[in-house]
């Protein structure tokens, strides 16, 4: 384990929250007791495009300075440079097929199947390459990474979701927290909770012979601190949270095809 590092068992402790003489934690949620998980918008955090409105200035939707390999944060509004990156723990993953009607036929995202619905057997694949269901909508293979923000204001529930040439750099971010291990008290081989670890995440330039665009790099930073154990805390909360199906997920993705080439991508 990693000098300071975070020990899984470890409780966590902290300074009593104070305002005016009075202690918060005798108010911690007040006036949230009818919010549901409902009423609530986990944040998406998906890569800006050409065609994406936040960059261009004669949309309404445009935000100052962003530019396309930025990194748009849904619910804030904001745009992240993706050369700078962000650092983030991940807490949940799920492997979704994400249902969306083309644009001919007015575009929008329909809805999300699990990978083992009976829909996602039923699709054939068309001459760009896209996944069709017999009602004429698109399936588009999307891996979602549930994930904390981490930020000087502190860290936020937000989601990654990975697609067409991004499935394989999810492959192996999968792969990396999958081979980290530690020992039991018995000797025995366990792999670290998915919400041990920190991660950098930046956005870099791809291109193939039909076109060019941003995607995702990954890569670790190492464990949490000893002063970050609130945030391992977090992220086990929110892990409960997402498996328990306390989570829910008002779905807020672009149109696959406006932000990255279809699955024909050469990776």
């Amino acid at each position: 384990m990693a000098k300071n590092a975070v020990a899984v068992s470890q409780p966590t402790s902290g300074a009593v929250a104070m305002i005016g003489g009075m202690d918060l934690e005798q108010f911690a949620g007040a006036g949230m007791q009818e919010v549901k998980a409902t009423d609530l918008a986990i944040p998406f955090l998906r890569i800006l495009a050409q065609l994406s409105p936040q960059v261009n200035k004669r949309d309404g939707a445009y935000v100052q300075g962003a530019e396309a390999g930025d990194i748009y944060h849904t619910v804030s509004n904001t745009a992240l440079k993706g050369a700078d990156g962000i650092t983030v723990v991940p807490c949940y993953f799920q492997h979704r097929y994400l249902e969306w009607k083309p644009r001919e036929k007015g575009g929008g995202f329909v809805g999300s199947h699990r990978a083992d619905d009976a829909i996602v057997k039923s699709t054939r694949r068309d001459d760009r390459g896209n996944d069709v269901l017999p009602n004429g909508n698109y399936l588009v293979n999307t891996y979602q990474f549930f994930v904390l923000l981490l930020t000087e204001e502190g860290p936020h529930r937000c989601m990654v979701a990975m697609s067409s040439s991004q499935v394989t750099k999810a492959k192996k971010w999968l792969t990396v927290m999958e081979s980290q291990t530690f020992r039991s008290s018995t000797g025995n081989l366990l792999t670290y909770p998915m919400f041990y670890n920190k991660y950098r995440m930046v956005t870099v330039p791809q291109q193939n012979d039909k076109g060019s665009w941003y995607g995702w790099e990954v890569q670790k930073i190492g464990p949490l601190e000893e002063s970050e154990a609130h945030i391992f805390q977090m992220g086990a909360m929110f892990m409960k949270s997402i498996s328990a199906g306390d989570v829910v997920v008002r779905e807020d993705h672009e149109e696959h095809s406006s932000s990255q080439p279809s699955h024909t991508d050469v990776f």
